[in-house]
């Protein structure tokens, strides 16, 4: 999902959004200059499952 998603999902702001993927709170994959946030790693950060 894309950086609007995630905020949208989260009801937060872009600016909050782009802190949680840069303090490591979210982990994310960037290509070229989009940040992708696998669904997964947003589950993750939610505590509805565990990392493994």
């Amino acid at each position: 999902m894309s950086i609007d998603e995630m905020c949208r999902v989260l009801s937060i702001g872009k600016k909050t959004g782009y802190k949680l993927l840069q303090t490591g709170q979210i982990r994310f994959l960037k290509i070229g200059r989009a940040y992708r946030i696998p669904k997964i790693n947003l589950l993750e950060y939610l505590q509805v499952i565990r990392p493994e």
